[in-house]
């Protein structure tokens, strides 16, 4: 690969995360108007008719082939169960919390990779990985003190994690077969039609409540920046990183959500910003930095 679509790629993944950074925010202010699967419900309403707007503005086609069922496998893990563990799991965590735990991204991929992409982290690796983790149960602990941190909601994290580690392996592994616009548009498309139905059901007695809460302007303006910038925006650009970068190189940018999610949360949503939030941030940083700076280096590569 040549530099010019190397720089691309990782500034793509670093713009991506960034997004995805704040979307924390978005998602903390727009369940005070709705309830976390309608909230989801409404995102991918605007993510639906913001994509298909910019496929007839830039005349993009869209062909999914007979290997569509890979399509649906990856976007079962992304959006719809990360965004279900996420949306519930911010919901009984805070912020802070949620960003960090969220933060164990890169550190699951790596093992994960071990068998996906046949990719063996060296000793340091594991020494970092550790490091990060402890860096969560710092928090989970100090969180749980306060009963700000459920365990249910630790546990629904974590499963958000997973879901998103699925998600990039296959998003990579399926790069040759699909460009990112189709990838991006199947999960929106498929995303659209699990959350409405969803949505339509929770709320079968009150149907319109589905969509009530775009009659705010706080709740339109989050879930814009959910549905477009997030859903639409930030995944074309994951996708696009992940068919020219390992999966490693895309998830080394995870510990900017972090820190971006944390001020957020601080600065906006006046959460607190405990001397144990601060350490632990810290050593997730220094793990998941560690983890990737090391990736190209040190990975030995199994032969087949």
């Amino acid at each position: 690969m040549d530099n010019r679509k190397t720089f691309m790629a990782t500034l793509a993944a670093l713009m991506a995360q960034v997004i995805f950074g704040l979307s924390f925010m978005s998602t903390k202010l727009a369940l005070d108007f709705a309830s976390p699967l309608t909230v989801i419900a409404d995102r991918y309403i605007v993510a639906f008719f913001g994509l298909t707007a910019v496929m007839f503005i830039s005349r993009k086609t869209v062909r999914f082939g007979k290997n569509l069922w890979k399509l649906v496998v990856m976007s079962l893990f992304q959006p719809v169960l990360y965004f279900v563990f996420e949306s519930y799991g911010i919901s009984m965590t805070t912020s802070a919390f949620s960003s960090i735990m969220i933060s164990l991204i890169p550190v699951v991929s790596m093992l994960c990779g071990t068998f996906a992409l046949r990719e063996v982290p060296s000793p340091m690796q594991y020494v970092f990985m550790t490091l990060s983790v402890l860096g969560v149960v710092i928090m989970a602990l100090a969180g749980k003190s306060d009963g700000t941190v459920t365990t249910l909601g630790i546990i629904l994290l974590f499963g958000a994690v997973i879901s998103s580690v699925i998600f990039n392996i296959s998003s990579r592994k399926i790069s040759k077969e699909f460009t990112a616009f189709e990838r991006t548009y199947a999960m929106t498309v498929i995303g659209l039609i699990v959350f409405l139905s969803i949505s339509v059901v929770e709320n079968i007695e009150n149907p319109i409540a589905v969509v009530s809460s775009f009659m705010s302007p706080r709740f339109c303006g989050a879930v814009i920046y959910l549905g477009f910038v997030s859903s639409v925006v930030a995944f074309l650009l994951l996708n696009y990183a992940n068919t020219h970068l390992p999966v490693a190189k895309t998830t080394v940018f995870s510990n900017i959500t972090t820190v971006v999610s944390v001020i957020a949360g601080v600065v906006f949503l006046n959460e607190k910003f405990s001397v144990a939030a601060a350490i632990s941030t810290v050593m997730i940083i220094i793990g998941v930095c560690g983890v990737q700076m090391l990736d190209t280096k040190n990975i030995v590569k199994l032969k087949k």
